[in-house]
């Protein structure tokens, strides 16, 4: 064993020995370890061991760390002791990564949040985005069922796209790598939020910038990790369908409330509810549950990583493979992830280092059968017979030949199919670079890099045999499938980027810290796809596209190019006068070959300032504060995400034939006309904080407040129809303002052998039009009845409908204080309430009384954490929320028997002759042939509350004493159990059976999952 002793006691007579180990039980190496108030101490090997000679047999040493709270332990001859340290995430020396470089955290002007890796790790959700939700205070991340999360900073900015800036190791990169890299490949990752920190990233930095620092090699012997978890996942929700027999119930009802002479059981006699119920004549009057007969609402899911790096003074490695596996609820689906992660860094000599990189990430899907849609499950009845008793698919649905709908989307048919589908994507970054340091202070940085994805589809459809008659056994005419197809496409993007940055850091008479950074990068980006298909194919094995047909009108084909560039250049100044006075500016320009050349260049300068009032000497008594910084900055970004490449060229797309001398020509029309006047959007942002370390950085506060203005908004702008234009022209219009506060909390201590960490966040945000440049009350579709408005004054997402009150009573009707729309209401329909002045009983209710009725975006979010430990033992929990959104909800997903679709649970509380409520949840219920659309119209009886309050993860993990593991040649061993979205306290209690993360529209188009996972991390 090597011990780097110094100061020893002469008289010493006692050899104490112990490890020190870190939160995770690894070993620290170069920990001091000391006698107080003497010099007599030592420092950790390689392996977290020490040995100190000391006075007396028990004696008390004091264990201290960079980045750790230091400890005093007890410590005797004849035991060996284990000290565990406790990391000190407000230490004075923490380092956060920041654009094109790292600064301490205490020295920060900007506002800027981190994610470490322990966030990310031992997770079942894989996808890093919807890992990071609720984390960041700012920073709102919604994890739609069956969608690519979305993500947006400090409120929507504009009218369309406002996605931030991925940035890897350095490199551009996208939404979607990042989303896929391997969790256990990240160190880090941080947030910028405001202009001054984001500013040197220009024009795409006006939504906030991402940066993720992945796992290098470090200088020490080589390690070996791996970490994998098998778990099982199920559907956070399921529509809740009723039976059979309620569904006759419900639509006898429902046909009477329309036509009350017809009597009672107009659908269904007593006699044919009771064959429903029980099952004597299931070939007529089925119980159909979809989802058992084509779901497994239990699937697999297991991920594995291993990781191997060390180094020298001279070399240091990390290389990494990741692999993922998911089934899928809809059975014959199933995905596969594939990570790989490889760096090299060295230092050739003392003025030079060299370094390099390569990712790459596969994902493949597969789906081996036909695939019924969610939307089935609630369009076909629970009436429908799936299989006939003599083995064909059904025909029959309550009672009487199905309707052609019901036997074409019979999800156990769908799924019979022979169709079948494989996709993949690849995406890989490269990148290699070297640092110069000519003389003390400055280091010249070079790199390039190279990203490209890869995008590959291919799909078969097959034929299908008519279904027949149940009863006469004859085919029927409209359900038979004559035609099979082969399609695939294939996409490819790339970008090569080149960088030069150079950076100074000097004092001046010690007092005065500067650093001084300037650059330049360009940037190339390409993007091409390919598309085609076949039909007619001899029989349904063939997987060549060249066994179909050949006839012209069989074959399809499409493709499409586009390149565009940036060339930028870029520069920042940092100042601290006693590390107590800070200054930061940043400024870059961008020039973008999507603009034409008068409109070019942007830029984009920012400013900040701060000051560590706890380093002034009136703060010295003041012994609580460890830490209290005060912040300011303002600055300005670009965006270019809402424009295309070539908006300010007139678009020329294929038009009609034209015959010239009895030949047929193509033609081509103008698409789109050319705006050379368009320029850059533009977000400036002004923010104050405060930073706040108290009781010995047990107790830390940050917390912000900030004003966004977006202006310029790039959007497309309507045209009318008889101009031919098919594209929407691009301008510049519109301004939104964002305002906002949020704030994280943390408090930290260890009591003995118990630690624990809470940390609380919450984020405050409104959103307003300021400008729409003329074109104000901007009514846009979000489906079939769903309506958005656009409208100054109001908040982007806001929905645009029928205010309500409760339902009609018969008093009211007979009385006549009642509204029309459309018709007459009845007892039990919808009350909507003009908003028009002075309108009197018995009016129309008009277009003209819509107003905004609820919006889709929380008015704040919230997260919490909990971490505790006791010795070997750790427990983790995190929950996130939302509240003050709505969803809305149409067709077949809120009103019952529309197009004779299965209703759910929640429309058994509706408005009866029996139950009179006013308030009931769900409205006097129609059905039949003929729909009755009076309480469908847009309102707010289809919003429904978001509100939710979710339980992302809980951990539970134990590691196995060293003293164990080290027998069988391992470092560690920790086991864990975790489970992720197992619970949810919702604001909706009305519906209950959809995830409360879901999209506006029509039904449910996937589903939420929750898991629960063993596993077992392993350290060689």
């Amino acid at each position: 064993m090597s011990v780097a002793s110094y100061g020893q006691n002469q008289a010493s007579k006692h050899s104490v020995k112990g490890v020190v180990l870190d939160e995770k039980g690894e070993p620290v190496i170069g920990a001091s370890v000391k006698v107080p108030g003497s010099k007599n101490g030592t420092v950790t090997d390689i392996d977290g061991n020490f040995t100190l000679s000391v006075a007396n047999e028990n004696a008390t040493v004091e264990v201290t760390y960079l980045g750790y709270d230091a400890q005093r332990v007890k410590v005797s001859s004849g035991k060996a002791a284990t000290v565990r340290l406790t990391q000190n995430s407000q230490n004075l020396n923490e380092v956060v990564v920041v654009g094109y470089g790292t600064q301490k955290k205490v020295n920060l002007t900007g506002s800027v949040a981190s994610v470490s890796s322990d966030k990310l790790t031992n997770r079942v959700e894989s996808n890093v985005l919807s890992a990071i939700q609720g984390t960041v205070p700012g920073v709102t991340i919604i994890s739609r069922p069956g969608s690519t999360p979305s993500i947006n900073f400090r409120g929507r900015g504009n009218l369309g796209t406002s996605e931030p800036l991925y940035v890897i190791d350095g490199v551009i990169a996208d939404a979607t790598f990042f989303q896929n890299l391997d969790p256990e490949s990240i160190e880090s990752i941080s947030f910028l939020k405001d202009a001054a920190s984001s500013s040197i990233y220009g024009s795409r930095a006006a939504y906030g910038v991402v940066l993720v620092t992945t796992k290098q090699g470090k200088k020490e012997r080589m390690s070996v990790s791996y970490s994998g978890m098998v778990g099982v996942k199920t559907p956070t929700y399921l529509p809740d369908l009723i039976s059979s027999s309620e569904y006759a119930e419900l639509l006898n009802e429902a046909m009477y409330n329309r036509n009350p002479t017809g009597g009672k059981n107009q659908a269904y006699t007593a006699e044919q509810i009771g064959w429903f119920k029980d099952g004597s004549k299931p070939d007529y009057y089925p119980n159909t549950d979809w989802m058992d007969l084509t779901m497994d609402k239990h699937v697999a899911t297991t991920q594995h990583s291993l990781n191997v790096s060390g180094g020298s003074d001279k070399v240091q490695y990390y290389l990494g493979g990741g692999y993922q596996y998911n089934d899928s609820f809809i059975r014959g689906r199933n995905s596969n992830r594939y990570n790989f992660n490889m760096s090299l860094s060295s230092k050739v000599n003392n003025w030079l280092a060299v370094n390099g990189s390569a990712k790459y990430i596969r994902n493949q899907n597969e789906t081996n059968q036909g695939v019924p849609d969610f939307t089935s499950f609630l369009l076909v009845p629970s009436t429908m017979v799936a299989k006939q008793s003599n083995g064909e698919f059904g025909s029959i649905s309550g009672g009487q030949q199905a309707t052609l709908e019901f036997i074409n989307r019979n999800p156990l048919r769908r799924l019979s199919k022979k169709d079948w589908s494989k996709s993949a994507f690849e995406n890989s970054l490269y990148s290699v670079g070297m640092d110069i340091t000519p003389l003390k202070g400055l280091k010249i940085s070079a790199s390039g890099s190279y990203k490209r994805y890869e995008y590959k589809y291919k799909s078969y459809s097959a034929k299908q045999d008519a279904v027949n008659n149940f009863e006469s056994g004859n085919p029927i005419s409209g359900t038979s499938s004559d035609v099979n197809k082969m399609s695939m496409s294939w996409s490819s993007s790339s970008r090569l980027q080149t960088n030069l940055v150079a950076t100074y850091n000097f004092n001046i008479a010690q007092d005065h810290s500067f650093t001084l950074l300037a650059g330049t990068s360009y940037e190339d980006n390409k993007y091409e796809s390919l598309s085609g298909s076949r039909k007619n194919f001899p029989t349904e094995t063939l997987e060549s596209m060249g066994a179909g047909s050949s006839a012209p009108e069989d074959i399809s084909n499409g493709a499409s190019m586009s390149n565009y560039k940036l060339m930028s250049y870029f520069g920042r100044i940092n100042y601290s006068f006693k590390d107590r006075y800070l200054f930061e500016a940043n400024v870059r320009t961008d020039g973008s070959s999507r603009f034409y050349k008068s409109e070019r260049w942007g830029w984009f300068p920012s400013f900040s300032a701060g000051w560590r009032v706890s380093e002034e000497e009136f703060m010295k008594p003041i012994t609580w504060i460890n830490n209290l910084k005060i912040r300011a900055s303002y600055g300005t970004l670009g965006n270019i995400n809402n424009v295309g490449n070539y908006d300010y060229f007139q678009l020329y797309d294929k038009s009609g034939n034209y015959v010239f001398d009895k030949v047929p020509v193509e033609g081509i029309a103008e698409s789109k006309p050319a705006n050379r006047t368009l320029t850059w959007e533009k977000v400036a942002i002004a923010d104050v904080g405060v930073d706040l370390d108290l009781f010995d950085n047990h107790l830390s506060v940050v917390a912000d407040y900030y004003v966004k203005k977006t202006s310029n908004i790039l959007l497309g702008y309507n045209v009318p129809v008889e101009t031919g234009i098919t594209q929407a022209p691009s301008q510049n219009v519109g301004k939104v303002k964002n305002t906002g506060f949020e704030m994280a909390v943390t408090y930290r201590n260890k009591i003995s052998d118990f630690r624990y960490e809470v940390t609380g966040n919450i984020s405050f945000n409104k959103n307003k039009i300021e400008d729409l440049s003329g074109s104000d009350n901007m009514i846009q579709n979000g489906g079939d009845k769903i309506r958005y408005i656009l409208k100054e004054g109001e908040s982007i997402g806001s929905f645009y409908g029928y205010k309500t009150a409760g339902l009609y009573t018969q008093k009211e009707i007979d009385e006549g204080h009642y509204y029309t729309l459309g018709r007459k209401p009845n007892a039990g329909d919808i009350k909507y309430v003009p908003q028009r002045d002075n309108v009197e009983w018995g009016s129309a209710i008009t277009d003209e009384d819509r107003t905004i009725i609820g919006c889709d975006v929380p008015k704040f979010t919230y997260g919490l954490n909990l971490n505790l430990g006791y010795k070997d033992f750790e427990l983790s929990l995190f929950g996130q929320g939302v509240a003050g959104a709505k969803v809305a909800f149409e067709s077949e997903q809120v009103w019952a028997f529309f197009l004779n679709s299965n209703p759910r649970k929640f429309h058994l509380g509706r408005w009866t002759e029996a139950n009179p409520n006013p308030n009931a949840n769900y409205p006097r219920i129609y059905g039949g042939v003929s729909q009755d659309t009076y309480n469908q119209n847009f309102s707010d009886r289809q919003l429904f509350s978001a509100n939710y309050f979710r339980i992302k993860t809980i951990t539970l993990g134990y590691r196995l004493p060293r003293t164990l593991v080290n027998r069988i040649g391992l470092n560690s061993v920790k086991a864990f159990v975790t489970g992720e979205n197992l619970f949810t306290f919702r604001g909706d209690n009305i519906m209950k059976d959809f995830d409360p993360e879901s999209v506006s529209g029509r039904s449910v188009s996937a589903l939420g999952e929750k898991s629960i996972a063993f596993g077992l991390n392993v350290e060689f």
